[in-house]
């Protein structure tokens, strides 16, 4: 049965509550804040500010998982949510504190190092189940993933933590036997991602680097079962709630029965709310939390965003017909967003070079002066994440061809 349709009113009250668990909310109420910083530290050829460093580390953990699928928006997605730049995202990631990987839905996914080995063995197993008629279907068998994985590991292993890129990798794989081409190289080392043997090191430019998980992340945490499942639980709700379970079940890629049990197990740190006839998960610190200010602040965010990404029921953040603006064609690719007050109101998008970047806004509606003002001050926080100038264009949607154009 269909939930109840939200009104207005119940959008802007869930939306805001959104915001401030995922710890957007911040950066809109104090617009600038830096992280603290400490006397940097030289890691793989960056400057580190422990501060930035910690940062980074916090918010993705808090998050368990943070899509990345687009790696640009995915480090901007941590840029909004602590105040540090792109330089130092990457450099946190230089130092080994998170990485990207395959942990589960079958897509990439920014995570603390420490969580990489329990979060694939516990979330990536339907993955993996496509991930095996996916090999199938080019062409490997058992008989060859097993060398596959032999391969990758001689090649990954003299290079200690440093990451080899990934047309080395499928050099590696062609030298053994095994054609990469049509895909075949990206699928399978994909795979020995999510069964937790590989992770991504920090890219070489454009292209992904490969490394051991076990040379990434020498300290991994390794709980039993049931406290993984309850910590899934714990910090999903923490971070994205109020959510529903068809929320945590859609953003894990698991059945609500391994939702519930997850919750279940999670015990007296969840409870229950009731938000217009619908049953939301909250953590019980957000209990005590201040409510959220009726803020009318601007977010720039990326197309995969978890403030969007990270629920299976988006209506509290925009309708339907709006949906079908931010992802046109229903193909699964999220346009980045403009956000107002919790709600979205139209998307956005760059054009970036060596020394500027174009942010070109597109709004849905007519945007007050003041909103554009805003608008533009989030545009110039962007230019400092990226290090770059900025020139904002707000297209008159309204004049120019209609809304969905």
């Amino acid at each position: 049965m269909p939930a109840p349709a939200l009104r207005l009113r119940d959008r802007r009250e869930l939306s805001r509550r959104r915001l401030a668990a995922s710890g957007v909310a911040a950066t809109v109420t104090r617009r600038g804040q830096r992280p603290t910083v400490e006397e940097p530290v030289g890691v793989g050829g960056h400057s580190v500010s422990p501060g930035a460093v910690s940062a980074v580390s916090r918010v993705v953990r808090e998050h368990l998982a943070m899509q990345a699928q687009d790696l640009p928006g995915a480090l901007w997605s941590v840029g909004v949510r602590t105040g540090t730049t792109r330089a130092e995202v990457l450099a946190a990631w230089a130092a080994r504190v998170v990485t990207r990987t395959w942990p589960m839905r079958g897509t990439l996914h920014l995570v603390e190092s420490r969580d990489l080995g329990w979060t694939c063995g516990l979330l990536a197993t339907r993955s993996l189940a496509a991930s095996r008629a996916r090999c199938t279907q080019l062409g490997l068998d058992d008989d060859d993933v097993a060398r596959v994985r032999r391969l990758v590991v001689a090649a990954l292993e003299p290079q200690g933590n440093r990451g080899l890129r990934r047309s080395a990798v499928h050099d590696a794989l062609a030298a053994g036997g095994i054609d990469p081409a049509g895909q075949r190289g990206v699928v399978v080392v994909a795979r020995l991602c999510m069964e937790g043997l590989v992770c991504q090191g920090l890219p070489a430019g454009s292209e992904p680097t490969f490394v051991l998980l076990d040379a990434w992340a020498p300290d991994p945490w390794r709980p039993g079962r049931e406290e993984a499942m309850a910590t899934v639980a714990e910090r999903y709700v923490r971070s994205h709630g109020p959510v529903t379970e068809r929320d945590l079940a859609g953003w894990t890629g698991q059945t609500l029965a391994f939702t519930r049990e997850a919750v279940a197990l999670a015990g007296d740190r969840l409870t229950t709310q009731t938000h217009a006839g619908t049953t939301y998960l909250v953590h019980v610190d957000s209990l005590g939390a201040p409510e959220p200010g009726r803020t009318e602040g601007v977010l720039l965010l990326p197309g995969f965003d978890e403030y969007l990404l990270g629920y299976k029921d988006r209506s509290a953040m925009l309708t339907s017909a709006e949906e079908a603006l931010v992802v046109p064609g229903g193909n699964g690719v999220f346009l980045p967003t403009v956000v107002v007050g919790g709600v979205v109101v139209g998307t956005w998008g760059r054009r970036e070079t060596s020394s500027r970047v174009v942010v070109t806004v597109r709004p849905w509606r007519t945007l007050s002066s003041a909103t554009v003002r805003r608008v533009e001050r989030v545009a110039r926080d962007y230019g400092r994440f990226l290090d770059r100038e900025v020139e904002v264009v707000v297209v008159d949607q309204g004049a120019e061809d209609g809304p969905g154009a």
